[in-house]
């Protein structure tokens, strides 16, 4: 076996005991969480369409945000953790039938009585005003029996390899000084509710407004994708922070456009899973009309994956999905 193939084994296997390393240190609410003033609906919206990619297509996802919600103190990367291990739960429950996954927020006044709330994550909540995500599927649902082992490290229902997912979304909620419920009935989908304490301040907008401003790019990007609500999205997210969007729907699309206005496009995104003309040739026409493009890959697959199946050169990065605002843009914002 070469030398290269052990390398790249042993380098697999670091990943996975990196990523369950930080799933511990979640499930234990033991992680490094760098608190911020969150806007939650704000933030639901900004990921929705990596939230809507995440679930199964047939699945509609119904919002349903509280008017003039204030901010709330979380950190953005364990939050989307939350949110997609909740919304990944609940495309599974519901199978490959059509079904339904609502997400709402509201305010809630907690008091004493209300232990319901704390009883999985062992810390009394001190009564006041928290922030209500409420996470209902009209799945299978579960019974009693399994309701009290979902949190458990490893327990899954089915066999999909993600790990720690909802004893994660536990540790997540402790790490954040927050409440947790379940309520599931066979048949009758399952309800999660989290709760998270109101910032102290609530001046937070303003603050991100401003950063938006300053951080402005230039320059122009082509998103190749076939999914109109993933082009639309990036073309949205870009567009905010000063980035000029093309788009193609295919792999000829974006080399007709491309031959066109190479000149012009400083930046190509270009997805993996499209109809028609491959990635590959797509890559390939596109490297062959301006040898110099900056082409970044985007995928569910792992990198390594990709590589192993395509060894050809100047790949200058790589977009696993599904991926965060922040994320998108920072990767960006390095190539312009």
């Amino acid at each position: 076996v070469p030398a290269g193939a052990h390398i790249e084994k042993a380098r697999k296997a670091a990943e996975r005991a990196a990523d369950l390393t930080k799933q511990l240190l979640a499930y234990s609410g033991k992680g490094r969480f760098a608190l911020q003033p969150i806007q939650l609906n704000q933030f639901i919206q900004d990921n929705l369409h990596f939230f809507e990619v995440a679930i199964s297509k047939h699945i509609r996802l119904q919002l349903d945000l509280a008017d003039m919600l204030p901010t709330m103190e979380g950190d953005p990367g364990q939050m989307q953790q939350i949110v997609m291990n909740l919304l990944l739960n609940a495309s599974e429950a519901i199978g490959d039938q059509p079904g339904m996954i609502k997400v709402m927020t509201r305010l809630k006044e907690v008091t004493a009585v209300d232990e319901i709330y704390w009883q999985l994550t062992k810390h009394p909540l001190p009564p006041g005003p928290y922030i209500l995500l409420h996470i209902q599927d009209s799945g299978s649902g579960m019974d009693e029996k399994t309701i009290q082992k979902i949190f458990d490290p490893f327990f899954t229902t089915k066999f999909t390899g993600r790990g720690l997912g909802l004893a994660a979304v536990l540790g997540i909620v402790r790490g954040h000084k927050g409440g947790l419920r379940v309520a599931s009935r066979i048949g009758n989908g399952t309800t999660f509710e989290l709760l998270f304490p109101v910032a102290e301040t609530d001046d937070f907008l303003s603050v991100q407004e401003q950063q938006i401003e300053a951080e402005k790019m230039k320059g122009t990007i082509l998103i190749i994708d076939d999914e109109q609500h993933v082009r639309d999205a990036i073309t949205d997210i870009l567009q905010e922070v000063g980035v000029q969007v093309l788009t193609a729907a295919n792999g000829q699309q974006s080399i007709d456009l491309y031959r066109q206005k190479a000149d012009e496009i400083d930046l190509i995104l270009l997805d993996l899973s499209m109809p028609g003309l491959s990635w590959q040739q797509t890559f390939q026409t596109l490297k062959h009309i301006k040898p110099t493009a900056k082409i970044i890959l985007s995928s569910g697959y792992s990198e390594a994956d990709v590589h192993q199946n395509f060894s050809e050169e100047g790949i200058t990065d790589f977009l696993p999905k599904p991926y965060d605002t922040a994320t998108l843009t920072q990767t960006i914002r390095h190539y312009l």
